[in-house]
């Protein structure tokens, strides 16, 4: 009839403790449209209320009240399960591989190859995903010791509780179009004169990139026409060959007749978080890590100039390892 997982019970349990929408969403690292929205999702999952509304806050209705106490039961059994998985595996994962999931790209070998020196390990283990869900659902599970995680500002993806986080980089999106373009000669797009194009982005179920380029368009003055949702960049660049537009990360490349343009204003920004678990038998090497992981971007900033050079005017050491996600 409906499923409910692990990161929903514990986005029910972020709302009942907060008391509000609006703080849970802070304390989750995501907007409160977004928030309310999966609550509703969840709520239609459910087939009731789960809470309350009022100007003051929510409040658990009696059907919250039954998932909250549940909620709560179930993931006391879970974290309890994965602390005694976590230190019957510790001894074997200090020796043993380093795992690193993240996007497809060059950044994740660099990433990975450069920590396990660090620890003098003679090998590793890579798993690319572009779904931060899944990749957030492994180190969880103890599966993996780092992940990369490419997100939207204000649409981020909620962590857990267990999970840790570093803001490593924020950096410019651009637009990818056709090389027959109308505007492939303009150094500088501004979103607004492509108000009448149709977009070809990823999945919402992915990563929030369409929300973040509708909230940009919308302060625009328009609302963006999304005809294509696909996931694999082969498909996505041919479809742009063809006439429709993409939003670019900052280290794509141009070639096969799409090129790359800077969109004026920097509308549309791109978040590098580096994610590890509290309890991992490699914490100690978080402090570092995000040194690395920027280390590793430093490395491919050429292949696309736009990138280069806003990263010449903005490159900063990477931030400290953040207590909280």
């Amino acid at each position: 009839m409906y499923e409910l997982e692990l990161r929903h019970l514990r986005i029910i349990i972020a709302v009942a403790d907060a008391g509000s929408l609006s703080k849970a969403a802070v304390g989750l690292g995501i907007s409160q449209p977004a928030l309310t929205a999966q609550m509703q999702r969840l709520e239609g999952r459910v087939g009731g209320l789960l809470f309350a509304r009022s100007g003051t806050g929510v409040a658990p209705t009696d059907l919250g009240s039954y998932v909250l106490s549940a909620a709560r039961s179930v993931l006391a059994d879970v974290d309890e399960m994965m602390a005694g998985i976590r230190r019957l595996t510790q001894a074997v994962a200090v020796a043993g591989a380093i795992r690193v999931g993240g996007p497809p790209g060059l950044v994740v070998p660099l990433f990975v190859d450069s920590v396990a020196k660090q620890v003098g390990s003679a090998e590793s283990t890579i798993d690319i995903d572009t779904r931060p869900t899944e990749l957030i659902r492994k180190v969880l599970d103890g599966k993996l010791d780092f992940i990369v995680l490419e997100e939207m500002p204000g649409f981020r993806t909620p962590l857990p509780p267990p999970l840790r986080s570093s803001l490593v980089l924020s950096a410019p999106m651009f637009v990818a179009i056709s090389e027959n373009h109308r505007l492939a000669d303009a150094v500088d797009i501004d979103l607004r004169d492509l108000a009448e194009e149709s977009w070809v982005l990823p999945p919402v179920s992915e990563i929030a990139e369409q929300l973040a380029l509708q909230r940009a368009c919308s302060q625009a003055g328009f609302s963006a026409t999304i005809k294509y949702q696909v996931s694999d960049s082969v498909t996505t660049r041919e479809l742009v060959h063809q006439g429709a537009v993409t939003l670019a990360k900052p280290m794509a490349r141009e070639g096969s007749g799409v090129v790359i343009r800077n969109l004026k204003g920097t509308p549309i920004t791109q978040e590098i978080l580096l994610v590890w678990h509290e309890d991992s038998p490699l914490v100690a090497l978080a402090e570092r890590a995000p040194a690395s992981l920027l280390a590793a971007y430093a490395q491919l900033v050429d292949t696309n100039p736009l990138f280069a050079r806003w990263w010449a005017e903005h490159q900063a050491p990477p931030p400290a390892a953040d207590s909280a996600p």
